[in-house]
């Protein structure tokens, strides 16, 4: 699932030839050719490489941030890049669990070069710069590797909603701990930061359940499908039951609690941030809403994740506006 840095737009698929530059810029090397390679990167080269990871993936978040201030917008910006990468490390189909927790071995040791200003290529200089003109703290990039590291394994389940929303934390909560220092904000909006990161991840979760059948991974809880007597075939087949509704009615209303968490600490923020909160609230309450109008079955035969139509989101976008 992309983290709560994607919003709440539909990405989309990479061209061969970004896909191509960025296994060149990414590929692994020794230190010694880390120190020699980050001494070129230059500050408009970083700031470029984030812009084309944008445009390539998220071109409507691109033109979203543009409505911070030039600087943190660059600076979110990197923050979205890493986490973006990250995140591709986990979701490739067929890949060896063995293979990907190496390469998120390797992650991690980007990420302790790059926190010494040792960065391997563009993207990760400009993260290198945003951690020294902000001076953040490394644990929730950690913490978001450790849930990526979760879900590095074959046939993935979660027990309990305890589990999956200490998950939705590490991939998605951790993204606004990243973002607080960027926007300058006090520590009372630390808590409705993660709410709405947790919920956006929850919702994600939701949307994606055919796609994640794909991939042989369940996130619903183990425990409340076992209640409602839900078989596993049955949800690999895509079979939606009247328990399997009632389990995803459950975290969709929990995920309507940390919206509205995340709504009422949004005064917090400074300056345009309350109203990037809401806009992000309202997107995705757009998305329980469609959610509740399917009567919960989001086992798509297509495979494809739940959606809303681009006249919904502008409609959302209207409504936060107007609050």
């Amino acid at each position: 699932h992309p983290p709560a840095a994607a919003l709440a737009f539909q990405q989309q698929q990479p061209s061969a030839a970004f896909i191509a530059r960025r296994a060149a810029n990414t590929q692994q090397e020794g230190t010694s050719r880390m120190r020699l390679y980050s001494s070129s990167i230059s500050s408009s080269s970083s700031n470029k490489a984030v812009q084309e990871l944008m445009a390539e993936f998220d071109p409507i978040l691109l033109y979203v941030s543009r409505l911070l201030p030039p600087e943190t917008a660059k600076e979110a910006g990197a923050l979205y890049a890493w986490c973006r990468r990250l995140d591709e490390i986990c979701d490739a189909v067929g890949a060896d669990t063995t293979v990907t927790q190496r390469k998120l071995d390797e992650w991690e040791s980007r990420l302790d070069e790059l926190w010494i200003g040792n960065p391997v290529d563009d993207l990760d200089a400009a993260l290198a710069d945003c951690v020294t003109s902000n001076d953040l703290s490394k644990v929730p990039f950690r913490d978001m590797i450790a849930g990526m590291r979760s879900d590095a394994v074959d046939n993935r389940r979660v027990e309990n909603m305890e589990e999956l929303e200490e998950y939705a934390y590490q991939v998605a909560g951790t993204v606004g701990l990243m973002l607080l220092p960027l926007l300058q904000a006090p520590q009372e909006a630390r808590e409705p930061a993660i709410a709405l990161g947790k919920a956006i991840q929850l919702i994600n979760i939701l949307r994606d359940a055919s796609p994640d059948v794909a991939l042989g991974r369940i996130y619903l809880p183990q425990d409340l499908l076992k209640a409602q007597n839900v078989l596993e075939e049955d949800v690999m087949a895509r079979k939606s039951s009247k328990g399997y509704r009632v389990v995803t009615k459950l975290v969709s209303e929990r995920a309507g609690q940390l919206l509205e968490q995340a709504e009422e600490g949004k005064t917090a923020l400074p300056g345009l941030g309350p109203l990037l909160v809401q806009i992000i609230v309202e997107l995705y309450r757009g998305y329980l809403e469609e959610l509740e109008r399917r009567e919960y079955d989001n086992l798509t035969v297509s495979g494809e994740r739940v959606k809303i139509s681009t006249t919904r989101k502008l409609l959302a976008s209207f409504t936060a506006i107007t609050k």
